[in-house]
């Protein structure tokens, strides 16, 4: 992680704790770290592709390959005050969910890659479609779960998405369905 680019962003997650994400600026920002404005536009274009790196290297650090179920939930649980922040404010709550959804995505896809020859013959369409289906699903139970302030308990939620995901015979046979579509 980029050192820089690491302190604009704990320095974001700073000011949110007291102030609703739009209304903090860039200027805000700088003005803490004795730092001018280009300095913060070397790294990020916007203040919400701040919060979007911050998002998505707390992400990458915490949810690994093989365990993207039970690591989602895990960093919902880890991070429910920084995600209670993110949700005060329309944008920087769609800035999370959307970031999460993308995260899940691209892991989702690279397990399927990775250990399903027949989803490496889907035309591109069908293998967003078949991913943005499970992770649509997902990430609404892991949004009930935040929302209802870490209930149904962590254990049953995960329990709840493997069967909602089927096994990887159920997998490999929904893919299958796809290809010959």
């Amino acid at each position: 992680m980029n050192n820089k680019r690491y302190d604009f962003a704990q320095e974001l997650r700073h000011q949110m704790a007291t102030q609703n994400f739009s209304q903090i600026s860039i200027s805000d920002i700088c003005e803490e770290m004795h730092c001018s404005r280009q300095s913060f536009y070397y790294y990020f274009k916007t203040i919400n592709d701040c919060l979007s790196y911050d998002i998505k290297e707390t992400l990458s650090n915490q949810i690994r390959e093989g365990y993207l179920i039970s690591d989602i939930f895990n960093y919902i649980e880890n991070n429910a005050e920084f995600i209670t922040l993110c949700n005060k404010d329309v944008v920087s709550k769609d800035i999370f969910w959307n970031s999460l959804y993308d995260y899940a995505k691209k892991t989702l896809d690279f397990i399927f890659s990775k250990n399903i020859v027949e989803y490496l013959a889907l035309y591109t369409e069908q293998k967003d479609a078949l991913i943005s289906f499970y992770v649509a699903g997902l990430l609404e139970v892991a949004s009930l779960y935040f929302k209802n302030h870490l209930l149904p308990g962590k254990e049953k939620c995960i329990s709840y998405c493997k069967a909602m995901m089927g096994s990887a015979e159920a997998t490999k046979e929904i893919i299958a369905r796809f290809s010959r579509a």
